[in-house]
């Protein structure tokens, strides 16, 4: 979604709703699933984003996996963090031929915020924790740590907080949360009103590449996540005693010896 005023016109044009449709919604009458379905390629979001963004229920077919593969999901950015491009790629390829299966659905739902009464910061919350299938706001306030590499590192307690709506949101925490959803600043800024700093983050392609792949996890379920984990955790290799910090991603200690992989 643009920041800017959207011509409906040319959305409609885009997306295959018509024009009178879209000046409805504009008017404030609520959008289908099926709209937002159409309107997401145009704007440049995915379907099911959009429709936490709407407020509107996610169609069962876009839904994650059922288990809680939070913590999986986090282990598994953590070490492909630290890993080179092309084992990064690796990655990337082995969670896109993983096949699709059904699962139970988890005893332990994800947190589910009222967006009616808590506002934008429930909708960001929800959107990680319902939509990327993280399920706690542990996960999320973990996974918004890593990837803002330390930048926005809110206790879980805090990010429950904004997703009840008691806890301000300001623009360091929306750029964060773009970051981690993989959602330009911009558009989230101007979905949520709040106003960014002069001094934004600029553009990060390696944030930008784990965002979506904390999004592919979504459709995996928490087994084959930690299977990924597995085989990434055995690209690592056993850090140098002497080997300078600067040299070296330092993902795990076991028995007194660090492994990672080499920075390049």
């Amino acid at each position: 979604m643009n920041h800017r005023r959207v011509d409906v016109a040319w959305l409609s044009s885009a997306s295959g709703v018509p024009e009178a449709e879209l000046r409805s919604v504009v008017s404030g009458t609520a959008p289908s699933a099926a709209q937002l379905d159409k309107l997401a390629p145009a704007l440049g979001f995915h379907a099911a984003d959009l429709c936490v963004i709407a407020d509107v229920p996610v169609p069962e077919v876009l839904t994650p996996r059922g288990s809680a593969a939070g913590s999986a999901v986090v282990a598994l950015v953590r070490i492909a963090m630290a890993l080179p491009p092309e084992q990064r790629a690796l990655v990337q390829r082995l969670v896109d031929r993983m096949p699709l299966e059904v699962e139970e659905p988890s005893s332990a739902p994800p947190y589910v915020f009222d967006q009616h009464e808590a506002g934008f910061g429930a909708m960001l919350v929800n959107l990680l924790c319902g939509n990327r299938n993280l399920h706690s706001v542990a996960a999320v306030a973990r996974v918004l740590a890593l990837l803002t590499e330390g930048r926005v590192y809110l206790a879980a307690s805090t990010i429950g907080g904004i997703g009840r709506g008691r806890v301000p949101l300001t623009a360091e925490r929306v750029e964060g949360f773009a970051t981690a959803l993989g959602i330009p600043a911009g558009d989230l800024a101007a979905i949520t009103g709040v106003e960014l700093g002069e001094a934004s983050r600029p553009y990060d392609p390696p944030a930008a590449e784990m965002a979506g792949l904390v999004w592919k996890c979504r459709c995996l379920t928490a087994a084959q996540v930690g299977y990924v984990c597995d085989e990434a955790e055995s690209m690592l290799v056993a850090v140098p005693d002497d080997a300078p910090d600067e040299d070296w991603n330092r993902v795990r200690q076991r028995h007194g010896r660090w492994w990672g992989a080499p920075r390049r």
